[in-house]
C-alpha cells in the first residue's frame, strides 16, 4: 500500500492535469472547436497518468513524499502551460474577429457610398431625361404650332407646289443676308422642280428625268430617250390610277350569264396527261423530257416549242393548271380549257419576233417558279393564284409587235378606243373577256360564282395594266414602301396582295436577261428585231422614229446595258429581297449577263464607263 499522503497528493496532481485544459479553455472563453481539441488532449493525458501510475504502484522507491512534489510540479506546469495558451488562443481570436470587423465594416462603408454615388448619378439621369422629354414636347409643339400657321397662309386659289414655291421665295428673300450661296442654291432647285414636276418626276431616276439630256451614267442618248419614253410616265396624269372597267351591269349580266354552278364543289372527271392534244408517243416522250424541268429556273421554253410544234403556251398552261389543282377547285371541264388554251395560243401572232406564245409560254413559267419554288403561294389565295396564271398567259394576248408610244402617235384605232391610256395592255385584257363572252366553248370561268367571276376579273385588270412599261417607276416605288412597311410575313400582306402579283408579273415579263446566256442573247435579239421593224414601218408612215427602232443606229449592247442597269436589275433586286431563292440563281445570272453586255460595248462607251468607274 502507498502511504496516503503522497498518494493524495498524487490524485491531486493528476485531476489538476486532467481538467486544467478544459477548464482553462472554458474560463479563457475559447470557441467550441478549440474546447473539443483541449478536450481530446486531456483525454491523452489521461492515458499517460494511469500508465505513469502503473509504473509508481509497481516500483516501491517512488513511494513517498518526493514522488507527491514531483507529480505537483509536473500537473502545475501542465495547468500553466495549458492557461498560458488557453490566454494567447483568446487574444489571437479576439484580434481576428476584430480585424475581419474593420475589414467588413470599411467594406460595407464603401459599399454604401459606391450605392449613395449610383442613387444619385441615376436620379441625375432620370431628372436629364425628364428635362429632355420635356423639351422635346416643347419643340414638337412649337413647330406643330408654326406648321399649322405657315399652312394657314397657303392660298387656296394655288395648288400646294404653288403655296410651297411661294413659301421658299419668301423664306430666301426675308433670310438672303444669312443664307450662305449653296443654300440659297438649294431652295432654288427646289422652286424650280416644284415650278416645273413634270421635268422631274419624283419617282423617277435623275438619268431618266425629261430635265436631264445625255446622261454619264447613260452615254448613248437613244437608249436614254428609249428608256424614258417606254418607262416613264407620258404625261403629267398617272395612266391608270383611277383603272377604267366596263359598264358594271353589264359585266354582272355577263357574269350571271356564265354561271353555270352555284358551288366550286362541283367536280368533273379529269384525265391527268402532259399534253392537252394528239401527238405520237415519240413526241410525248420528248416533250416529257423538256417538262421535267418545269419547276425550274433555265427552263429551256425554246426547246419546248420545238418538240410542241410551236404550240408551248398551251402545253405550259395544261401543266400549270393541274399541278396548282385549279381544274378540280374551280369545276373547270377539261374541253373547255383545251379550247381555250389553244384559241390563246393561237391569239398570238406567230409573226412578232418577241411579243408571241413563246414569250407568254416563258412569262407564265417564271411566274410558276416563283409560286412554287420562291413561294409565292403562302402568300396569295387560290382564286388568286388562278389570276396571275391567267394573267401571265394572256398579257401580251394579240400583240401586234408596236408599242404603246406607236399607237398613240399613229392614232390607231386601239389608240381611240382605250384613250391612250395603257393601250396594249387594255387590248389584251379586253380581248381575253370579249372572246370568252362570244364563245362559251372557251368560257373558262363558268363554274364560276358571280363573286368568284368579278373577283377574278378585278384582279386580272389590276395585275396585267402593271404590264405597262410607263408605270415601272411607279409600282417599284410602291412596293418597296410596303416591303419596309410590311416586312416578309406572309399574315402581313393580305390586303395588298394585288400589289404583290403585280410586282411579280411585271418582273416576269421582263426576266429575260435573268436567264441563261443563251436565252438572254436570244431574248435581246428578238426584241431588237421587232424594234426595228416598228422603225421601218414608222419610216413608212412618215412618223418620227422612236428611239431604238432605226436599225441603221442602234446598238444593242448599249441598250441592254441600259435596260438592265436601270429597269432589270433593280427590279429583280427587290425580287430578290423578298424571295431568297431568286438570289442565289437568277440575280447572280443577270449581273453575269450584265457583265457580258458591258464587254460588248462600243470602244468609245467602254471607255467613259471605265474612267466614271475610276473617279467614282
Amino acid at each position: 500500500m502507498l502511504p496516503m499522503r503522497p498518494l493524495a497528493v498524487l490524485y491531486l496532481s493528476l485531476c489538476l492535469s486532467i481538467w486544467s485544459g478544459p477548464l482553462s479553455g472554458s474560463v479563457l472563453g475559447a470557441d467550441a472547436s478549440s474546447s473539443e481539441e483541449e478536450k481530446a488532449g486531456a483525454d491523452r493525458t489521461i492515458q499517460s497518468f494511469n500508465s505513469l501510475l502503473k509504473i509508481i504502484q509497481q516500483s516501491p522507491a517512488l513511494h513517498g513524499p518526493i514522488a507527491g512534489v514531483v507529480f505537483f510540479i509536473i500537473s502545475f506546469s501542465a495547468f500553466a502551460g495549458w492557461a498560458l495558451a488557453g490566454l494567447c488562443t483568446k487574444r489571437l481570436v479576439a484580434a481576428e474577429k476584430e480585424s475581419n470587423g474593420k475589414q467588413e465594416g470599411a467594406e460595407a462603408n464603401t459599399l454604401d457610398r459606391e450605392a449613395m454615388a449610383l442613387a444619385v448619378l441615376k436620379e441625375e439621369e432620370d431628372r436629364l431625361v425628364q428635362r429632355k422629354a420635356s423639351q422635346g414636347d416643347r419643340r414638337k409643339s412649337t413647330v406643330e404650332e408654326e406648321e399649322a400657321g405657315v399652312r394657314s397662309k397657303f392660298q387656296e386659289s394655288l395648288s400646294m407646289a404653288e403655296n410651297v414655291v411661294e413659301l421658299l421665295q419668301s423664306l430666301k428673300q426675308d433670310l438672303k443676308d444669312v443664307l450662305s450661296v449653296q443654300q440659297q442654291a438649294v431652295i432654288s432647285v427646289t422652286t424650280k422642280m416644284l415650278q416645273n414636276p413634270d421635268s422631274h418626276d419624283l419617282t423617277v431616276p435623275l438619268a431618266l428625268s425629261r430635265g436631264n439630256l445625255g446622261s454619264p451614267s447613260i452615254p448613248n442618248l437613244q437608249v436614254q430617250e428609249w428608256l424614258r419614253e417606254a418607262f416613264t410616265p407620258r404625261s403629267t396624269t398617272q395612266a391608270g390610277t383611277k383603272k377604267s372597267m366596263k359598264v358594271v351591269s353589264k359585266s354582272i349580266m355577263f357574269a350571271v350569264r356564265l354561271k353555270k354552278a352555284t358551288s366550286v364543289s362541283q367536280t368533273h372527271t379529269v384525265v391527268r396527261d402532259f399534253v392537252p392534244f394528239k401527238v405520237s408517243s415519240e413526241q410525248e416522250e420528248a416533250i416529257r423530257n423538256v417538262l421535267d424541268g418545269l419547276d425550274s429556273w433555265n427552263f429551256d421554253i425554246w426547246r419546248l416549242s420545238e418538240v410542241t410544234g410551236n404550240r408551248e403556251l398551251e402545253v405550259v398552261g395544261w401543266n400549270v393548271m393541274h399541278d396548282w389543282g385549279l381544274v378540280k377547285k374551280f369545276g373547270i371541264e377539261v374541253d373547255t380549257l383545251k379550247n381555250w388554251l389553244a384559241h390563246v395560243q393561237t391569239s398570238y401572232h406567230r409573226s412578232n419576233h418577241f411579243h408571241n406564245a413563246t414569250h407568254a409560254s416563258d412569262v407564265l413559267q417564271t411566274v410558276h417558279y416563283i409560286l412554287k419554288t420562291a413561294k409565292l403561294s403562302r402568300y396569295i389565295s387560290e382564286i388568286e393564284i388562278f389570276a396571275i396564271l391567267i394573267s401571265a398567259t394572256i398579257h401580251d394576248m394579240g400583240h401586234d409587235g408596236l408599242s404603246n408610244n406607236f399607237h398613240k402617235n399613229a392614232v390607231t384605232d386601239r389608240a381611240l378606243s382605250f384613250n391612250d391610256q395603257s393601250i396594249q395592255e387594255m387590248f389584251h385584257i379586253s380581248s381575253f373577256f370579249h372572246a370568252m363572252q362570244k364563245d362559251d366553248s372557251i368560257n373558262l370561268m363558268k363554274s364560276l360564282t358571280q363573286k368568284q367571276y368579278l373577283e377574278l376579273r378585278s384582279i386580272i385588270i389590276r395585275v396585267v395594266l402593271a404590264t405597262d412599261m410607263s408605270k415601272h417607276f411607279q409600282e417599284l416605288k410602291d412596293f418597296k414602301q410596303l416591303m419596309t412597311e410590311k416586312g416578309k410575313s406572309p399574315d402581313e400582306w393580305g390586303e395588298y396582295t394585288a400589289n404583290l402579283m403585280s410586282m411579280v408579273l411585271h418582273a416576269c415579263d421582263i426576266s429575260g436577261q435573268c436567264k441563261d446566256r443563251a436565252a438572254s442573247q436570244r431574248w435581246a435579239n428578238k426584241c431588237h428585231e421587232e424594234f426595228f421593224n416598228q422603225g421601218d414601218k414608222e419610216k413608212d408612215m412618215d412618223l418620227p422614229v422612236s428611239p431604238l427602232c432605226d436599225r441603221t443606229t442602234t446598238d444593242v449592247a448599249s441598250s441592254q446595258v441600259g435596260f438592265i442597269t436601270f429597269i432589270v436589275q433593280p427590279t429583280w433586286q427587290v425580287m430578290a429581297d423578298f424571295f431568297p431563292v431568286v438570289a442565289e440563281e437568277g440575280f447572280p445570272q443577270l449581273k453575269a449577263n450584265l457583265a457580258y453586255w458591258e464587254g460588248q460595248l462600243p470602244k468609245n462607251e467602254q471607255e467613259e464607263k471605265a474612267e466614271k468607274a475610276e473617279k467614282g
